[in-house]
């Protein structure tokens, strides 16, 4: 067995590096996963990990992604480029192109499963800066799938929309960020997208962002060791400072929609 160097960042799961790979602990959910991976390959998207099975840890096997990370905070500025939305959104839109075809009937993640309905794609569920690599100010892979969910594609735009403006509370990290700019960035990311049913979508963000809050605080109540520590560093509390934003500035982001 070659070295192991553990790598930054990882709330609900420790990733290690081995070479050209990368070892994470495996669920039930795993082999799923794997095949959605695979499939992703299939049609040549390259932004995903290719999976290579399980070590004799019983640990999942996927590619390393050489790039730059997001670990310790403040994030570099650039992550929040104009360029970069328009490559993250870019790559939602191959990402639910690729994946329309892949369609088990009962998706299942590191959250439990979910039923596949005919309106529905897998969603990745968890496209932020935090679960991508970049190189030289430039989106190169997207980590991540443990979560992955049976819903409509939109679901994962307003979860990108959240992150990616983003919509996080005003902080010392993020003292910089306007309401006109959220503004003027949500509507690059509808216009990006093509998002032509808007209306609702100021409520769907919400949802999103509140359905992660509520996740979180119910498995940490249930003792799940991932969630208690998301919980004690207080990410439910940023969580609700980012919905009482958008709450409050959610007449003004709607002219972004219009």
């Amino acid at each position: 067995m070659q070295d192991e160097q553990v790598l930054g960042g990882g709330n609900i799961a420790s990733v290690v590096r081995v070479g050209s790979t990368i070892r994470r602990i495996a669920g039930p959910w795993s082999t799923m996963v794997h095949d959605h991976l695979n499939h992703l390959r299939s049609r040549e998207f390259e932004l995903g990990p290719r999976p290579y099975g399980f070590d004799d840890q019983g640990r999942e096997i996927l590619d390393y992604i050489p790039g730059e990370t997001l670990v310790a905070h403040p994030w570099p500025q650039w992550v929040y480029s104009d360029a970069v939305l328009i490559e993250a959104v870019t790559a939602l839109l191959t990402y639910q192109h690729c994946v329309k075809d892949f369609r088990p009937a009962t998706v299942q993640s590191r959250l439990g499963t979910s039923q596949m309905q005919p309106e529905f794609v897998v969603c990745h569920n968890d496209f932020a800066p935090y679960n991508c690599a970049f190189h030289e100010g430039h989106l190169v892979g997207i980590y991540d799938r443990d979560c992955v969910w049976a819903e409509r594609p939109e679901w994962d735009l307003a979860f990108a929309a959240w992150h990616w403006i983003p919509l996080y509370a005003p902080s010392n990290e993020f003292e910089w960020r306007a309401i006109e700019d959220c503004i003027r960035r949500l509507e690059l990311l509808v216009t990006t997208y093509g998002l032509t049913v808007r209306i609702g979508f100021i409520d769907m963000i919400l949802e999103r962002i509140n359905t992660i809050r509520r996740g979180i605080l119910r498995r940490a109540n249930k003792g799940e060791a991932a969630f208690v520590k998301m919980q004690d560093v207080g990410h439910a509390l940023a969580m609700q400072n980012d919905l009482d934003f958008a709450r409050e500035h959610a007449h003004e982001l709607s002219r972004a929609l219009s």
